[in-house]
């Protein structure tokens, strides 16, 4: 199965009714991403564990200075995924993710 690493988690902000959401944002004139996805997280111990995630371009005011997807994780507490955890994104190359 295809996959790749999205980034190493800088933060994690927990949201009631949005999930687990993950920092740093993707900009989305380097990103495309449908809404829905399935990542692999990878702790910093090693452990690992799969769950769906959900991209979105939220409405901001004042809007951010760069526009970017916030990726929210289902189902996940902050406790689960440490600061430095890998995300990997699975089904995808990063061909097929990032543009240009």
């Amino acid at each position: 199965m295809a996959e790749f690493m999205l980034c190493r988690v800088e933060d994690t902000f927990q949201v009631t009714g949005r999930g687990l959401i993950i920092a740093p944002p993707f900009p989305v004139d380097q990103y495309r991403f449908g809404a829905n996805q399935r990542i692999r997280v990878v702790s910093t111990d090693g452990h690992s564990f799969e769950c769906d995630a959900f991209f979105q371009i939220p409405h901001q005011s004042p809007p951010a200075k760069v526009l970017g997807f916030f990726c929210a994780l289902m189902g996940v507490a902050k406790d689960d995924v440490p600061i430095g955890s890998e995300l990997w994104l699975l089904g995808h190359t990063e061909a097929e993710i990032r543009l240009g």
